[in-house]
């Protein structure tokens, strides 16, 4: 991996230094004839969704347009893979960059910017979480679908009142400590010490992490204090077994969802920071490619895909962004499970909607989807946990790690 962060940081340099070629700054007039007529897609993973909107779009122009998609074999390399192709002024016209170090890509002009190529109507959208992924302002990637990564309290927090706006890490403590030896949090899958740092980490990722000054604030108090607060929730809530103690529950509205797997939305939580603020998890992150042979055509097949019409398919998974689509999928989930019996008692679909609505309008931050830093961060927080280091050691070691990346 050395390696490769080497040869990534010395093409980054590169990029930059005829970034001009692709600047996102040239106005677009949204003209795609006399353009290439092939669109070529980059993805990690087939999609049923993806290919459904290709054969769509071809046949809406009447075959004018070619959509040819590229699936990467090899998952873990697909990222690396990438970077090397459009740092060599290569690679396919649109991109899923989710899991992608895409905003060190952008910086250096890798990506183009579209605000001038897209229409985005803030009434049509969950607007937090497309605003979520933009930079300086610039909007490189688009996410097509999201889900929610909630938690519900047991009983026994019924006597401690949750800000709705908000469930910040201090919470948590002050909840501990108000039931030390109580479970408090309940769903259907484990969260690790680990993945709770590093959650609140995402959640206050600026106040670590300069992706465009290419600077990292993790030597800190703050940084120092989140590995120690979890560390005692760890001790003391359950005495460090956290299938029990901590779970994310995943909510979504989509018609392809098993029937049974409807929740009950009410009662659920967000992990925030102090704003109240949450992340984004998307399904789908596309990008168009700074070396796209028709940029045009590119942003206008991306619209296409945020179209009520192809965000309310079946094949669409997970949350549209769209919303009219995502009420469209929920309904029709809703109605397939309650013919099947499995809609929880006591709630009904609007309910249900109005509350997943009011926590997916909370949800403003994206973090970063870059592999090496959030491996650095893991890292080091797992040999803290298992006490092979103390938390300054952690802190200073991530530091370095950080620095000599992001100034590659």
């Amino acid at each position: 991996m050395k390696k490769f962060i080497v040869i990534l940081g010395v093409l980054l340099l590169t990029m930059a230094a005829f970034s001009a070629c692709g600047s996102n700054d040239s106005p677009m007039d949204g003209n795609v004839e006399n353009l290439s007529t092939e669109l070529t897609i980059a993805t990690p993973w087939a999609s049923g969704f993806l290919e459904a909107a290709a054969r769509r779009f071809e046949d809406m122009y009447d075959g004018r347009y070619t959509v040819t998609i590229v699936v990467y074999d090899d998952v873990m390399t697909y990222g690396q893979v990438l970077n090397t192709a459009i740092m060599s002024g290569m690679g396919e016209d649109i991109l899923d960059v989710w899991g992608v170090p895409w905003q060190r890509i952008a910086d250096v002009g890798g990506l183009l910017d579209l605000n001038h190529l897209i229409s985005f109507q803030s009434e049509e959208f969950y607007q937090g979480v497309l605003d979520a992924f933009l930079q300086d302002g610039r909007r490189y990637a688009v996410p097509l679908g999201f889900r929610i990564d909630a938690f519900r309290l047991h009983d026994v927090a019924e006597d401690y009142i949750v800000n709705p706006n908000r469930f910040t890490l201090e919470d948590i403590i002050a909840l501990s400590n108000a039931h030390p030896d109580r479970s408090l949090i309940t769903g259907p899958m484990g969260m690790s010490d680990v993945t709770l740092a590093h959650r609140f980490f995402n959640l206050y990722f600026e106040d670590f992490i300069d992706l465009h000054n290419r600077t990292a604030n993790v030597d800190s108090e703050k940084f120092i204090n989140l590995l120690l607060d979890v560390q005692l929730l760890s001790e003391s809530i359950m005495g460090g077994d956290w299938s029990e103690a901590l779970i994310q529950e995943t909510v979504m509205h989509n018609p392809a969802m098993n029937a049974e797997g409807i929740v009950d939305n009410t009662g659920l939580n967000l992990f925030t920071n102090s704003r109240g603020e949450g992340i984004v998890v998307p399904s789908t992150l596309f990008a168009v490619n700074a070396n796209a042979s028709n940029p045009a055509l590119a942003a206008r097949f991306i619209q296409f895909l945020l179209s009520e019409e192809m965000q309310s398919s079946p094949e669409m998974f997970g949350t549209p962004v769209n919303r009219n689509a995502a009420v469209i999928n929920g309904q029709g989930t809703w109605d397939g499970s309650l013919a099947l019996g499995f809609v929880p008692d006591g709630v009904d679909f609007d309910t249900n909607l109005a509350v997943f609505n009011a926590l997916a309008n909370r949800l403003t931050l994206a973090g970063t989807s870059d592999p090496f830093i959030g491996g650095f961060v893991s890292d080091e927080m797992s040999r803290f946990f298992v006490g092979e280091i103390t938390a300054e050691q952690a802190a200073a070691n991530l530091q370095a790690r950080l620095m000599m990346y992001l100034n590659e």
